[in-house]
């Protein structure tokens, strides 16, 4: 009879399973030591000079007072040593309470947190140390589970403990952490967080504010102040807890701190549109052309040549509705520094929103009318054919000299007339005669070397103005040429570029090109200070002790275009007016940006809102006691 020895079969099925355990444990070895593998040859390099190519770009006016960040990622880094206590230790009871004592992966934490998670707490929390959620925002990811998620998590481990913490100290690894984030309000870091939420440096926050901001690194788009106050004030009471929890706080300290509201602490959410907008799009526009570098992608310190008192004079202009006939007629307003030719102001529209818009101050090329004549006509005439104010000409019916008629604005003739009169009063058949009596390229010359561009071919309707080709800003540099005594200088508004990631900085020098005799322009001076003084142009205006002289200029329409609009035959296209003393250069243009059958000016309209605009302007800005340079 056979009998089966069930020892022996016990032993066989004994020796089997530990087969199959080595095999299970030498394929896990191995699964481990490929996996290891693979993170140690695919883990990126952390570096921590590679962090912050996206700091933000700081624009200062012209006292050095910042008055914008531009760039993607506002940012301003601070160093451990200005980190408030209260703040460290804030983050490390909400973040990582084992910060110090572990070497950038925390074997106590992860194992609790894998039980809790095995238990069904699904609110046990994560086992990622400060180091750790260091190489997730910067190198990795936020997935979390699957394989990704595994070779995301030991990738974390490793760049943590054998990168990160074997290179750089605990305080070195907490000032990254501290700098890198987005924090919520259009803030990244915990400097520019301080600044959006409590109008202060994180050097002087306290308690309350501290423990605000730790809360934000869990999650800040959640627990925004702004945007959720509740969910941000459960956030921050839970970091007032731990941090109580864990010794940081009495329990005076933590009720205290319970007992202010978030809203409270707030200074309130910015707006995205800066109030020198228009000023910070030429800033910028200005910087690309000049470096090719754009100071929303490299991040510099630029030192802008704006006035703030002066800025804030144009916006109160541009945002008053009363100034304007509605609420679709727009503006250009560009205010420059005899002085140096610096731009001190730029008004760039009305009902402007967001960044880097349409400029009516730099973008606009409109015809200038009449605002013309001193550098088209009148300039070239006692420059180069040595005419004087006092010349003799006669204004009666004339003709282009292709036979086509010319009018004045009023549809009269005054007869012989002096210079000073034909430009004072601005008629267009002496200026037409003047301009026909210099050489054109002379003429030419001339006009290009105040910065004005007339087009390809100088026509004899360019001598009054009918062009398209000139913005405010080319204006008001063209007339500070003659209030400094015939020196042009190309309007500019920035003088100094710090590259903030090498310190290397550019200098801006600008340049004074003599391009009229002194003479020429205490001539032009001496009649538009006269037109100013005696309201030919106008009206009454008001500017204290100081000389101001100035010229308006006025575009019409064509009368087949008024006739098949159904408009008046007296609607205009543009108006001008251009207003400068010794120290500023103002110019002002108005009007649609097309005409239609209902957005329209008359002749009157035209008149009278530059008159408000430009009165409003001058009383703002021009004071003291300055004389203009004229032959008087």
């Amino acid at each position: 009879m056979y009998v089966v020895n069930k020892k022996k079969k016990k032993k066989k099925k004994f020796n089997f399973i530990v087969f199959l355990n080595f095999l299970l444990f030498f394929c896990i070895v191995i699964s481990v030591g490929l996996g290891v593998n693979y993170i140690v040859k695919n883990a990126p390099v952390f570096d921590k000079r590679n962090l912050y190519m996206s700091q933000s770009t700081i624009m200062l006016d012209k006292n050095g007072n910042e008055i914008t960040r531009l760039g993607a990622e506002d940012r301003e880094l601070v160093s451990y040593k200005d980190l408030p206590q209260v703040l460290v230790d804030a983050i490390v009871a909400a973040e990582d309470s084992r910060y110090f004592q572990h070497q950038g992966f925390d074997l106590v934490r992860f194992v609790k947190a894998t039980i809790n998670h095995l238990n069904g707490d699904s609110n046990a929390g994560g086992a990622s140390t400060i180091t750790m959620q260091i190489s997730k925002q910067v190198f990795t990811s936020n997935v979390s589970t699957g394989i990704e998620g595994i070779i995301r998590k030991f990738t974390d481990i490793y760049l943590s403990m054998f990168q990160i913490e074997k290179n750089y100290s605990k305080e070195e690894i907490l000032e990254i952490y501290v700098n890198y984030p987005f924090l919520g309000a259009h803030s990244y870091g915990v400097e520019m967080a301080c600044q959006n939420y409590f109008g202060k440096s994180v050097r002087d926050i306290n308690l309350v504010e501290a423990a605000l901001i730790a809360g934000l690194f869990n999650a800040p788009s959640d627990f925004d102040p702004y945007e959720n106050v509740y969910n941000a004030t459960k956030r921050r009471n839970e970091v007032l807890n731990l941090m109580h929890r864990h010794g940081y706080i009495t329990d005076e300290q933590l009720q205290d701190a319970l007992n202010i509201s978030v809203s409270s602490m707030l200074i309130g959410k910015k707006t995205n549109t800066n109030k020198y907008q228009s000023f910070i799009d030429t800033v910028t526009n200005e910087v690309i052309n000049d470096t090719g570098l754009n100071p929303y992608n490299v991040p510099m310190i630029i030192q802008t040549t704006l006035d703030t008192k002066v800025q804030d004079a144009v916006n109160d202009v541009m945002s008053n509705k009363k100034n304007f006939k509605d609420d679709t007629i727009q503006a250009g307003i560009a205010v420059t520094s005899v002085a140096d030719g610096s731009i001190m102001a730029i008004g760039g529209g009305r009902n402007r929103t967001g960044a880097r818009q349409y400029n009516y101050a730099t973008d606009i090329k409109r015809a200038p009318g009449s605002s013309i004549k001193p550098f088209m006509d009148y300039g070239p005439y006692f420059e180069f054919n040595g005419g004087t104010p006092n010349d003799i000409i006669l204004d009666a019916p004339y003709t282009y000299s292709d036979g086509t008629r010319i009018v004045n604005a009023m549809r009269d003739y005054k007869g012989y007339i002096t210079i000073k009169q034909a430009l004072s009063d601005s008629r267009n058949i002496p200026a037409l005669k003047v301009f026909q009596q210099v050489d054109k390229t002379k003429i030419a010359n001339f006009v290009h070397s105040f910065g004005i561009d007339y087009g390809k071919n100088l026509y004899e309707s360019a001598s009054i103005g009918a062009f398209e080709g000139v913005s405010p800003l080319q204006m008001s540099a063209a007339y500070g040429t003659y209030a400094r005594g015939g020196y042009y200088i190309e309007p500019y508004s920035y003088t100094r570029i710090t590259y903030r990631d090498n310190n290397e900085v550019k200098e801006k020098i600008y340049q004074k090109e003599k391009v009229c005799s002194e003479k020429t322009a205490k001539y032009i001076n001496e009649i538009l200070l006269y037109a100013i003084k005696y309201g030919k142009i106008l009206g009454t205006l008001e500017v204290g002790n100081s000389e101001v002289a100035g010229k308006t200029g006025t575009t019409t329409i064509d009368r087949a275009k008024t006739d098949a609009l159904g408009i008046s035959e007296y609607s205009v296209l543009d108006s001008w007016a251009c207003i400068y003393s010794r120290d500023y250069s103002i110019s002002l243009w108005y009007g649609y940006d097309g005409v239609t059958s209902t957005n329209y000016m008359l002749n009157i309209d035209a008149t009278l809102g530059r008159r408000r605009i430009i009165k409003k302007l001058v009383k703002q800005i021009i004071s003291g006691n300055q004389k203009l340079l004229t032959s008087s």
